[in-house]
Parts: structure tokens; C-alpha cells; sequence
């Protein structure tokens, strides 16, 4: 398991590891992606056979008027076709003039004199006019010097003489139906492959933009659901910006890998190893003359891997920053312009922005040097291989089809190299991001529910005790103190002291959103690290001093998670506390949209929103927490004859400053320095004389605090 210990420090993930967590997310999807690797396949074949067919229709057919011949008398032909057959060497039956037959031969195969009984034929072109030569059949490849005596109707070929007949263009044409047909039918071919790839292309990209936002939309859901079951300490360690970047430009990362990278590397894998067996199918030299850059290509990318792991991690820390800082600066905007600081702040914010910035150039730079290099190297290649190739044409070894059909094949050979290098880039752009939304989901929430879950009734007593509970936020730094407390069902309780001296934390061990180092903490007898986390919160709500409106109505604020709750009931506890003529002044009454987007209420208007939540929720334990403390002396009071009658046969706890919201509490609770210092109810706290009525003489300024004797 990863531990990351402060922001911008990534512990090194092995990339099978994150390649591992990233296909089982895609698991669910395994047809779809099989689907499209499939479509991968049929594209690739397409692709490689569109450069084979162009050979073969220069060889075979532009060119193939050239290829060496033999001929027999017709009535020899059968017993010719049968040798041929014999000695597996291929052979076209092209034409028949003057009942003689002509053969087509392959150039590249050699063993022509071991057929009997026939005369080698070739066709050359030689001014413009096309001429049989018999004796020879060597191919116009080879022929390299000769000379031509017209009047005498002979050619002379490396010293030896052979007569030659001039062809009409009708007998021209009878060698040529064969390959008129030929390339109709390559035509046809090549143009159905189009055809064909481009709608395999089409359902292919259908399918991989599904998968990636089907897989980016459970990422998403798998880290939403991860955030909330974290602990609170985690938010108060991780700035909000940061999570945010999780969510968006981390998670979006990864969608072109699912979308983009995955299928297209098959692809491009598929066509490197496809190119790479046609080219030595057809020349092992011109493929070995070819691939001399490899090594050095593979050079290359081990190092710029490196380089831009780095930089994609750096650039991902630096914009995880930046938004962490804008997202706390919008938020603090009243502070900043209220203490002037506009100027410093925006100082500030240009730093974060001008380091982000180079870290992004940096980034491009790289990238601008890797990919082009690529390229590079596929243009030395191509060099390579017109400079061989072209001399390999001239001296007859290899024909101009194959050349023709390498030149095609290198440029579809770096083709998936520079495509390689983008992936490499986008690969590495994800295996960042990778680590950074596994870092998050590897974080344990240290607030657990138990393996052997106890259970509360449907409805808690609420008696809640403290025995010998210690309590820190960070390692030793003790918040509270060897607390012992019995707060007896349906007893209301006040909690008071100095800032700091533990009151809300308390209220945060008892909802559990932190744990106590040190003792324990029961309710109705039963360990609350003992029941499982959501049975413990249905029983126990809380008032808030500055509670959050999401978006959303205002019944749906209220209602919260209370859906059998009807509009009446809501309406009638707004009533009870004086809010109701407020709610029906919004501009569409109860149904007026709340939050970021809609109206935004006074901070009096949250804690009457955030009372009328618990009112609601009826839950068996009640805690305030300064909740009246932005409300004006009219509501209060009948926010205060509310909560009495809601604190009748119910636990309540209230954390208080101003000490008359809790004057009429069974038990008041004195808090110092995470101790409690006095225990007792208002009057017996005032005869003491000690922490509890210093607290009233300072609140009142010196005034005679009345004893009610």
C-alpha cells in the first residue's frame, strides 16, 4: 500500500502495477474492447495490403509486360502446362498468336531451362515500339546494354545476337488483356479495403469513446464514494483543489488512455509486426537497410521516458497547486479585499501560474524534440532505401514493384513510430495521473466500520459516556484530556469554556468523525467504534454554527436524506421556528434553488435551515453547536421555545459562548485546556464562584452576575 506524506512527493508505482489497477477498472468492458481489437485487426490487414496490391499491380500487370516468357505450338501447350506444374514454377497463360502460346514467367524464379520443348520470349520496349525478342528471356530488368539492328531484325544482348519482331499495338494489346483485367480487379479490391477500413474505423472509434467514458464515469464514481468515507482529517490535510484535480484533470487523463491509447497501440503494434514480416518477405536486405535506425530509435525513447515521467509529474503538482490556491482564494475573496490584498495575492498567484507555465514548456520542448526525431530517423530510412533500392532496380535484383512497395511500407512503418511516441507521451501523461488517483484510493479511511458489527434499536436511549478518553488531532498534541462524562438519557447538556478548550471536538468523537486515542466512548452501554458508522449518525444530529446549503431547493436542503418526509411537515416546522414567511418571499417559494447557483442566504438563514434539518431528522440525540449564534433576538426566542420542547424525553447537547442559551441545561460542563474543570447546572455552577462564573462576569463585562438562589 502507497503513503504519500506531503503534496508533490509520488512514490515510484511499477507500471505493471498501475497498468494492473487501470485494466480492472476497463474489466467490466472487456467486450467492448475485444470488439474493438477485433475492428483493430480487420484495419490492419486493410492497411497492409493496400501497399502489397500496388506491387503487385506494377509487377504483375504495369509492369508485367516485361517479365521473361517461353512459348510452344498450341498442340504442345498441355504437355508444356504439366512440366510447369511439375517443377512448381507459376506461369500465366497471357496469350495465343499464330497458334503459338505464350507463358508468363515469374523473374524471380530461375529454373526455366528445365522445361523441354519450348523457346524463351521476352518483350522490350525500345523507341517507342515494343519488340519480341526470341532466345532471350531474361526480363527488360536485364537488360542492361544492347544494341538493335533494325534492318537486319536482330538484338544484340551481352555479345550474342537474337532476332526480334516488331509488335502492332493489336498484338501488344493480346499480351496486355490479362493484366487489363488484373488491375480491374485490383482496383476493385483496393477500392472495398477503403471502404472497409474506413467503416471498421468508424464503429471503432464508436466503441472506444464508449469505453473510455464508461470507465472514466466509474473512476469518477469510485472516487466520490472514496471521499466519502474518508476521515475529516483527511480533508483538513488535503487542500480542496487538490482532490478536485483528481476528479477532473487526472480522471480525464485516463480517458484517452481507454479511449485513444489501449486499442490504438494494438494497432500500431498489429502494423509494425505486420510491415515488418511483408518487408522480409519480399527483400531481407532492403528490410535489414531499412531498420539500421532502430537501435538508435530504441535509445531514444528509453531516455526520453524518463525525462518525461518527470516532467508530467511536475507539471501535475504545480496545477494541482494552482487550483488548490484559486479554489481558496475565490472563497476567501471578501477577506482578501477587506484586508486589502488583492496586489499581494495576485503576486502570489502569478508565481504559482509563470511555475506552471515553464513546467508546461518544458514539457512541450521535450516533446517537440522526441517526436520530430522520429521522423527523423523515418526520413534517414527512406534515404537508406532509395539509395540501395534504386540501385538494386538498376541492376535487375529487385523490381521497381517491390521498391515502390517498401517506400509505401517505411512511411507506414514510422507512421506507428511517431503515432508510438504520442501514445508514449499520453502514456505517460496517464501512468502520472495513475498514480496520483491510486495514491487517493489507496488511503485507508482511518474511521472504519467494525468487522463484527453491533447494532442499535430502532431507537436510542441516549445516555452517552466518557470513560477516560484521550483525545489529539496529530500524534501527542492532547485536545482532550483523561475525560470522564455521563450524560443520562434525555438530559440537556451544556458544554462551555474558552476557545480551544476542546468543546467541538468532543462533539466530533461522539459522531465519529475522529476517533479517541485513549478510552472509550459508549452510547446506551454499547462502544461506538463498535456499531457500524451509519447506525450511529441516523441516531444522533447536529446543528451547525456556519452550516453548508447545497444546491438545490429549498425542501431538498431540509429534506436531506428524509425523503419520506412530506412538504406539509417541512412547512409546518418552518412556521415554528419563523421562517416560513421568509421561504414564501424566495421568488419560487419553497421550490427557489439554494446554493452556488441559486439564492444565497444569510449566515441566520443557514442555521434556521440547518434547525429545521434536525427538526426533521428526529433523531434520538441532538447536538448545537453555537446554532443560534447568527440569529437576530426575535427568532431566537422562538428558535429557543422550539428547541425545549424538542429537548423534552431527548439527549441534547449544547456547545454554547453566549452562556443564557444554556442557563436552563440539567448539567453544564466546564471545559480547560481539554480537562473538565467543573460539572453542575447554572446555580450550583455560580455558588462555586470558580471557572463557570468567571465565564459570566467576563461575558457580562464586569456586570453582577444574579444568583438564583
Amino acid at each position: 500500500m502507497i503513503r504519500i506524506k506531503k503534496e508533490g512527493f509520488h512514490p515510484k508505482m511499477a507500471d505493471r502495477q498501475l497498468a494492473m489497477g487501470m485494466l480492472s477498472f476497463a474489466k467490466p468492458y472487456w467486450k467492448l474492447i475485444l470488439f474493438s481489437i477485433l475492428l483493430t485487426g480487420c484495419i490492419v490487414i486493410a492497411s497492409l495490403a493496400q501497399p502489397f496490391i500496388l506491387k503487385i499491380a506494377i509487377d504483375s500487370h504495369i509492369n508485367g509486360l516485361y517479365d521473361p516468357m517461353i512459348s510452344v505450338q498450341q498442340s504442345k501447350a498441355r504437355g508444356v502446362k504439366e512440366q510447369l506444374k511439375k517443377n512448381d514454377i507459376p506461369y500465366k497463360e497471357i496469350a495465343i498468336l499464330d497458334h503459338i502460346v505464350y507463358f508468363r514467367l515469374n523473374p524471380s524464379v530461375s529454373p526455366f531451362d528445365t522445361i523441354s520443348g519450348v523457346d524463351k520470349v521476352a518483350i522490350v520496349p525500345i523507341k517507342n515500339s515494343y519488340y519480341l525478342v526470341h532466345g532471350w528471356n531474361r526480363g527488360f530488368n536485364q537488360l542492361k546494354s544492347y544494341q538493335v539492328n533494325v534492318r537486319n531484325k536482330e538484338i544484340i544482348i551481352s555479345g550474342n545476337s537474337y532476332p526480334i519482331t516488331l509488335m502492332n499495338s493489336n498484338e501488344v494489346n493480346v499480351f496486355r488483356t490479362n493484366d487489363y483485367q488484373g488491375l480491374i480487379y485490383l482496383g476493385v479490391l483496393y477500392f472495398s479495403l477503403i471502404f472497409a477500413s474506413s467503416l471498421c474505423t468508424y464503429y471503432q472509434n464508436n466503441s472506444l469513446q464508449f469505453t473510455g467514458q464508461y470507465v472514466i464515469y466509474d473512476f469518477r464514481q469510485a472516487l466520490f464514494a472514496h471521499f466519502s468515507r474518508l476521515q475529516m482529517s483527511f480533508y483538513r490535510q488535503n487542500p480542496i483543489g487538490k482532490l478536485v484535480t483528481r476528479v477532473t484533470h487526472d480522471v480525464e487523463s485516463l480517458n484517452q488512455l481507454y479511449s485513444q491509447v489501449i486499442v490504438n497501440l494494438v494497432k500500431e503494434v498489429l502494423i509494425l509486426i505486420g510491415i515488418l514480416i511483408l518487408m522480409l518477405y519480399m527483400s531481407v536486405k532492403l528490410t535489414l537497410i531499412c531498420f539500421l535506425v532502430i537501435p538508435v530509435i530504441g535509445i531514444v525513447t528509453f531516455y526520453f521516458k524518463r525525462v518525461l515521467r518527470t516532467s508530467q509529474r511536475n507539471l501535475r503538482t504545480l496545477l494541482s497547486r494552482l487550483l488548490s490556491f484559486l479554489a481558496e482564494n475565490l472563497s476567501g475573496m471578501s477577506v482578501i479585499q477587506l484586508f486589502t490584498r488583492e496586489k499581494k495575492q495576485l503576486e502570489m498567484f502569478n508565481e504559482l501560474s509563470e511555475k506552471h507555465y515553464r513546467a508546461g514548456m518544458r514539457q512541450t520542448i521535450i516533446n517537440s524534440i522526441f517526436n520530430p526525431s522520429i521522423g527523423l530517423f523515418g526520413n534517414i530510412s527512406l534515404s537508406l532505401l532509395v539509395w540501395y533500392g534504386g540501385r538494386s532496380v538498376l541492376d535487375g535484383s529487385i523490381t521497381f514493384g517491390t521498391v515502390y512497395a517498401f517506400t509505401h511500407y517505411v512511411r507506414q512503418f514510422f507512421e506507428p513510430l511517431r503515432g508510438l511516441a504520442d501514445r508514449f507521451n499520453q502514456i505517460q501523461a496517464s501512468l502520472t495521473s495513475a498514480e496520483r488517483i491510486f495514491e487517493t484510493l489507496e488511503t485507508k479511511p482511518t474511521i472504519q466500520n467494525p468487522v463484527h458489527v453491533k447494532k442499535f434499536p430502532d431507537k436510542v436511549l441516549g445516555n452517552i459516556i466518557f470513560q477516560n478518553v484521550w483525545f489529539a488531532y496529530q500524534n501527542e498534541d492532547w485536545i482532550l484530556k483523561d475525560i470522564h462524562l455521563n450524560i443520562n438519557e434525555g438530559e440537556t447538556v451544556g458544554i462551555v469554556g474558552a476557545t480551544g478548550a476542546g468543546k467541538s471536538s468532543i462533539i466530533q468523537l461522539i459522531n465519529r468523525f475522529y476517533d479517541n486515542q485513549k478510552g472509550r466512548i459508549t452510547l446506551d452501554g454499547i462502544n461506538i467504534k463498535d456499531v457500524h458508522l451509519n447506525d450511529l449518525r441516523k441516531h444522533i444530529g447536529i446543528i451547525q454554527q456556519d452550516p453548508f446549503v447545497f444546491s438545490g431547493s429549498v425542501l431538498d436542503n431540509i429534506r436531506l436524506n428524509q425523503r419520506h418526509v412530506s412538504d406539509e411537515v417541512i412547512i409546518k416546522a418552518a412556521k415554528s421556528v419563523n421562517i416560513d414567511s421568509f421561504f414564501r418571499m424566495l421568488p419560487q417559494g419553497y421550490e427557489t434553488m439554494l446554493g452556488e447557483e441559486g439564492t444565497v442566504l444569510s449566515s441566520g438563514q443557514k442555521q434556521l435551515l440547518a434547525f429545521l434539518r434536525a427538526m426533521i431528522a428526529d433523531n434520538d440525540v441532538l447536538i448545537l453547536d453555537e446554532a443560534t449564534a447568527n440569529i437576530d433576538t426575535e427568532t431566537e426566542q422562538a428558535v429557543q421555545d422550539t428547541l425545549k420542547e424538542m429537548s423534552k424525553n431527548r439527549t441534547t447537547i449544547i456547545i454554547a459562548h453566549r452562556l443564557s442559551t444554556i442557563q436552563h441545561a440539567d448539567k453544564i460542563i466546564v471545559l480547560d485546556k481539554g480537562r473538565i474543570v467543573e460539572i453542575g447546572n447554572h446555580q450550583e455552577l455560580l455558588r462555586n464562584r470558580s471557572a463557570y462564573y468567571q465565564l459570566c462576569v467576563n461575558q457580562n463585562k464586569g456586570t453582577r452576575v444574579k444568583e438564583r438562589v
